[in-house]
C-alpha cells in the first residue's frame, strides 16, 4: 500500500513503475494542454476513454513488463475486436477505436521512455491496424434521389411540426431541419460547421456563407463553438448554388447577426440533437439508409461525376484532394468517356 501511495503522488516513474501510474500522468499532462489551449478539449474526452480501455488491460503491469511490442499489439486488437462487437457500434468502429487507443498508448509509452522507465516505445512497433473488412464504403445520394430526398424531408417535417399542440414553439426545430440539410447539400459543410454559421457570415449579393466555427458538445462542460472548422481546418466561405439562394436570404434575415440554424430560444442548435432528428425523420421517409454525413458526400461525388476533379470538390468542402477521394464520394459506377473508349477495343 505504501508503494501503490508513493506511485499515485509522485511524478517519478521507472521500470518498477505500474503502468497505471504513468496512464494517469500522461491525462494529466495532456488535461494540462488542453487548459492552455494546445490541445481541443473533445480530444481530452476521447482520449480519457481510451485510455481507460487500455488501463483495463495493461494497467496493473509494471513499465518494465509493458515495454513489449507484442503486448501492446495485443492490447489494440483486443480494443478493436471489442468495439467492432459492440451492439451499438458502427461499421467501421474497432478500426476507429483501435486508431485512437494506438495514439494514446502511443503518447503513455513515449512519456515512460522520456523518463526512462522503458527502452523503447513498444506501440510504435506494434503491428499496423488495418481497415479493410470494416471500413464503411463512402455512399451519397445519386442524382435521382437528392430532390426527392429534399422534398420527402421537408413535407415530412411540416407535419411533424404542425401534427403536435403539445409541442408549440418548440415544434419550429423540425421545420429547421430541412433547411438545414439543404445548407449542407448546398456548400458540402459538416453539420457543426452549418449549425455554428451566422446570419452576418451571408453573403446574399456573392452566394457564399462563412464556415469559420464548430460547434462541438463537450463532457463536463456543454455545447461550445470553438473557432475554425472541425480538425482544425482552416476557414472556407463556400459559394452556394442558386437553387438554395432564397433558403439562405430568408435565413439571414431573421437570424441577423446571431446563429443562422438558431434552436427555439435563440441559442445555437446542439449537431448532436440535429443528427437525432435527422435520423428519425429518414427512416420515416424511406431514406434509412441515410446518415447526415452522406449529404458531404453527396456534395463531393457530384461535383467529380460532373466533370471537377478531386481538387475541385476539395475546394469546396475545405479538404485535400486525397482526403476527398479517401472519405468524400464514392467510386464512380460508370463512365461514358471510358466506353466510348472501349468501342475501339476489338478494332472497330
Amino acid at each position: 500500500m505504501a508503494k501503490l501511495a508513493t506511485e499515485a503522488s509522485s511524478k517519478t516513474i521507472n521500470v518498477e513503475t505500474r503502468f497505471t501510474a504513468v496512464i494517469d500522468l500522461w491525462l494529466a499532462e495532456f488535461r494540462r494542454k488542453v487548459e492552455r489551449g494546445e490541445r481541443a478539449a473533445k480530444s481530452l474526452y476521447d482520449y480519457e476513454d481510451s485510455a481507460e480501455q487500455i488501463r483495463k488491460l495493461m494497467g496493473e503491469l509494471t513499465c518494465g513488463e509493458a515495454d513489449n511490442a507484442g503486448l501492446a499489439d495485443e492490447t489494440l486488437k483486443a480494443i478493436r475486436d471489442s468495439a467492432a462487437k459492440s451492439n451499438r457500434s458502427k461499421r467501421g468502429a474497432g478500426y476507429a477505436a483501435a486508431k485512437r487507443a494506438k495514439t494514446v498508448l502511443t503518447g503513455i509509452c513515449g512519456l515512460a521512455v522520456r523518463h526512462g522507465a522503458m527502452t523503447s516505445n513498444p506501440a510504435k512497433s506494434a503491428e499496423a491496424i488495418e481497415q479493410s473488412g470494416d471500413r464503411e464504403d463512402v455512399r451519397a445520394l445519386e442524382p435521382g434521389e437528392r430532390l426527392d430526398f429534399l422534398t420527402k424531408l421537408r413535407a415530412w417535417c411540416e407535419r411533424k411540426a404542425g401534427g403536435s399542440a403539445r409541442g408549440g414553439v418548440r415544434m419550429a426545430v423540425w421545420l429547421d431541419l430541412p433547411d438545414t440539410a439543404e445548407a449542407m447539400l448546398a456548400t458540402g459543410g459538416r453539420p457543426g460547421e452549418i449549425l455554428a454559421a451566422t446570419g452576418s457570415g451571408v453573403d446574399s449579393s456573392a452566394r457564399t456563407v462563412l464556415l469559420d466555427h464548430h460547434l462541438v458538445r463537450i463532457e463536463r462542460v456543454g455545447l461550445v463553438r470553438k473557432p475554425r472548422r472541425k480538425g482544425g481546418g482552416e476557414a472556407v466561405e463556400p459559394m452556394y448554388p442558386s437553387w438554395a439562394a432564397s433558403m439562405f436570404a430568408r435565413r439571414k434575415l431573421a437570424a441577423g447577426e446571431g446563429p443562422l440554424f438558431p434552436t427555439w430560444n435563440g441559442e445555437w442548435t446542439d449537431p448532436s440533437n440535429f443528427q437525432k432528428r435527422f435520423r428519425q425523420a429518414c427512416d420515416q421517409i424511406g431514406y434509412e439508409w441515410v446518415a447526415a454525413r452522406m449529404l458531404r458526400h453527396t456534395v463531393g461525388t457530384h461535383i467529380v461525376d460532373v466533370g471537377g476533379t478531386n481538387e475541385d470538390a476539395a475546394d469546396q468542402l475545405g479538404n485535400t484532394p486525397e482526403i476527398v477521394e479517401r472519405n468524400y464520394r464514392r467510386k464512380r459506377r460508370t463512365s461514358p468517356e471510358n466506353a466510348a473508349k472501349l468501342e475501339s477495343l476489338l478494332g472497330g
